[in-house]
């Protein structure tokens, strides 16, 4: 995997999570904060536990600092707005990360702490599992909104590429 080919993760990963946000807005603040039992109770928590996942990997464990905020409850968000712009400035940041990286840089070896104990990895070791991680949870955010028999905002890596794009991946 290279740079570009992240950057097209990370594209497809931060224009999912839009279109997300979007149907969360047209079923309202209550419904998507509904506990459904889900990973992280709620759609709502889902979401967020999205958003600090690539946050804390991307823009703390990478660069060695300290996520400073725990285990936040996602109440911290208090509507859809304050959801929105945490998206937005993250999915900015995502973008300016990746933009500054080489390919040499992919193979950079950082350390970070783990849930056992101090941990190493690559820079694109950690950049493929948090895109795993948040694709996990779109699936999830899927079947939860199957549930509601509400057609989810999901649209598949080919599709995207074929309609919105014209071709896919080289």
């Amino acid at each position: 995997m290279n740079v570009s080919d992240l950057e097209r993760l990370y594209e497809f990963v931060a224009e999912s999570r839009h279109r997300f946000l979007a149907k969360f807005r047209d079923l309202g603040w209550a419904e998507t904060n509904r506990d459904r039992g889900a990973t992280q109770g709620s759609m709502h928590a889902v979401f967020v536990h999205m958003l600090e996942v690539e946050d804390s990997w991307l823009h703390y464990d990478i660069p060695g600092k300290p996520w400073p905020y725990g285990d936040r409850d996602p109440s911290a968000f208090t509507s859809f707005d304050t959801v929105e712009a945490y998206d937005e400035d993250l999915s900015g940041r995502t973008e300016e990360l990746l933009r500054g990286l080489t390919d040499a840089d992919l193979g950079r070896e950082v350390e970070f702490d783990g849930a056992r104990g101090r941990v190493k990895s690559t820079v694109e070791h950690i950049a493929i599992h948090t895109a795993i991680d948040e694709i996990a949870h779109l699936g999830e955010l899927v079947a939860l909104l199957w549930q509601l028999d509400v057609e989810p905002p999901w649209r598949n890596w080919i599709r995207r590429y074929l309609t919105e794009i014209g071709s896919p991946p080289q």
